[in-house]
């Protein structure tokens, strides 16, 4: 397994700092409020990891694979008496809760005879779906 997403910050003593983010700057941020349909947002050629937070509502997350063109999040409150095989998501950020994910694998890595960035070079997702449930606000960071 490939060491590619940001590491975590180390105290003096290098102890890891579990709780805290790592230090870097975000290279790319979103904001999406009252979403009744899913955002589709295309990860920066270097993104690792995203931080999602969940104001008012939870929210629910997908990984798009570069061949789903039609893809997005879909919850039962997207589609009204929605049925269990039409709901798909990966995971859900509570209420007033901020989580951080590390981009998954979506393909094997393959050698690149160009400069790419890590999350092409990695083989990593490079699509994510993002929607609230709700009434509610999501803040979608990368890093």
């Amino acid at each position: 397994m490939s060491a590619y997403a940001n590491q975590i910050p180390l105290d003096k003593g290098r102890t890891p700092l579990q709780e805290f983010p790592a230090p870097i700057v975000a290279k790319a941020r979103y904001d999406g409020e009252n979403a009744s349909a899913s955002s589709v947002i295309s990860l920066t050629h270097d993104t690792t990891s995203l931080e999602v937070a969940a104001v008012g509502g939870p929210a629910a997350i997908k990984w798009i694979a570069t061949s789903d063109t039609t893809s997005s999040v879909y919850t039962s409150s997207t589609i009204a008496g929605a049925a269990a095989s039409s709901i798909n998501f990966d995971h859900v950020v509570g209420t007033g809760t901020v989580r951080r994910f590390v981009i998954p694998k979506e393909t094997v890595n393959v050698p690149i005879n160009s400069v790419v960035g890590v999350n092409r070079r990695e083989g990593l997702y490079q699509r994510v779906a993002i929607k609230s449930v709700g009434i509610a606000s999501v803040l979608t960071i990368e890093f």
